[in-house]
């Protein structure tokens, strides 16, 4: 049985979206390209930098491992949204990881992306070293 180590927990209204321990409180609305204000963050940028931290945190973990220095590393999120052959949207993710001066950075990279229960659950981001 797995325990659980933390609950994150996210109200959201047709203006935005708060968390239940207050540390986060974001307007949130439609990007500009699709017919929305463009003076918020919207649901692609969130998705983007959940991914992206979410991959950090996780080679933060591998980097320790192996002693190396998390001082450089850097991911780039990136959420492409696109009309879908059905209803709605469909949406790409790809993540640019950037590990300079870490030696052996692809099993590094593969430890991380191992471990990032975010990735566990979304099928087909494209990863890329730099």
């Amino acid at each position: 049985m797995n325990t659980e180590l933390y609950t994150a927990t996210v109200s959201a209204t047709a203006t935005g979206v708060t968390s239940d321990d207050g540390v986060l409180s974001l307007g949130v609305r439609e990007p500009k390209q699709l017919g929305g204000p463009g003076e918020h963050t919207n649901p692609e940028q969130l998705m983007a930098a959940a991914l992206s931290s979410c991959l950090v945190e996780s080679l933060r973990i591998a980097l320790g491992t192996v002693g190396g220095s998390v001082d450089d590393l850097a991911v780039k999120g990136t959420v492409v949204l696109t009309d879908s052959d059905a209803s709605g949207y469909d949406a790409t993710f790809a993540l640019a990881v950037s590990l300079p001066g870490t030696d052996d950075a692809e099993a590094v990279l593969a430890q991380a992306t191992s471990i990032c229960p975010f990735l566990k659950v979304i099928d087909g981001v494209d990863i890329t070293l730099e």
